[in-house]
């Protein structure tokens, strides 16, 4: 490891070097093993609870500081979407949100909040658990594009199942969304859906116009 960067490192043996600062080399290539053969990318550990550690390890110990590089790699993600900065296109933010939500269990919806240059103001998580366009009222994305007197608005969320076809409930959200932005005066810009590797964009697809 002193002769390479960690960048260099596949995930295997990455996970690999982290459970050897705790387990013996043969029982670290146990858990990598059992690691990868339950999940299919490292992008899972970002939704690794206490819980799930204690699960995994059997060691309520060396689960807490594994809980804990979770927690901290949640917190950097959070900050990172600042970045973005001045969105200039779809695949842009697709890309992006595959990253964020693409390896996550629960459909969530996010919501991202622009001024009329298209400049980032905030990205907030509006829901989670199995999406209904009767659950997800526009009042709650209009309050938080309010607070930041944004002019536009994107939302995105995740198909679990890696399917990226809008449903129906999917449509009747974004025509909601889109109608309530017209008498608002905060443009729908898109709303996308992440897939585990992929994005749709329904602007680039001609369901937003």
């Amino acid at each position: 490891m002193a002769k390479f960067s960690s960048a260099a490192l596949t995930d295997r043996e990455l996970l690999t070097f982290l459970f050897e600062q705790h387990y013996s080399q043969n029982k670290s290539k146990q858990l990598v093993d059992k690691f990868f053969k339950e999940y299919e990318s490292l992008g899972y550990l970002e939704y690794f609870t206490l819980t799930d550690w204690q699960k995994f390890l059997a060691d309520a110990d060396k689960a807490a500081v594994f809980a804990s590089l979770c927690e901290f790699a949640r917190r950097y993600r959070s900050q990172r979407h600042l970045n973005l900065g001045q969105i200039y296109s779809s695949k842009e933010v697709g890309e992006f949100l595959i990253e964020r939500l693409g390896a996550n269990k629960q459909e969530c919806l996010v919501l991202l909040v622009l001024d009329n240059k298209n400049q980032l103001l905030d990205m907030k998580t509006i829901f989670k658990g199995t999406l209904n366009s009767s659950l997800v009222h526009p009042r709650e994305i209009f309050n938080f594009a309010l607070r930041y007197s944004a002019a536009r608005f994107m939302v995105a969320h995740n198909h679990p199942s890696g399917n990226l076809q809008p449903s129906q409930n999917d449509l009747a959200m974004t025509k909601r969304l889109q109608q309530a932005g017209e008498i608002m005066g905060i443009e729908l810009l898109d709303h996308i859906i992440v897939g585990n590797d992929n994005y749709l964009s329904m602007r680039e697809e001609g369901i937003i116009n």
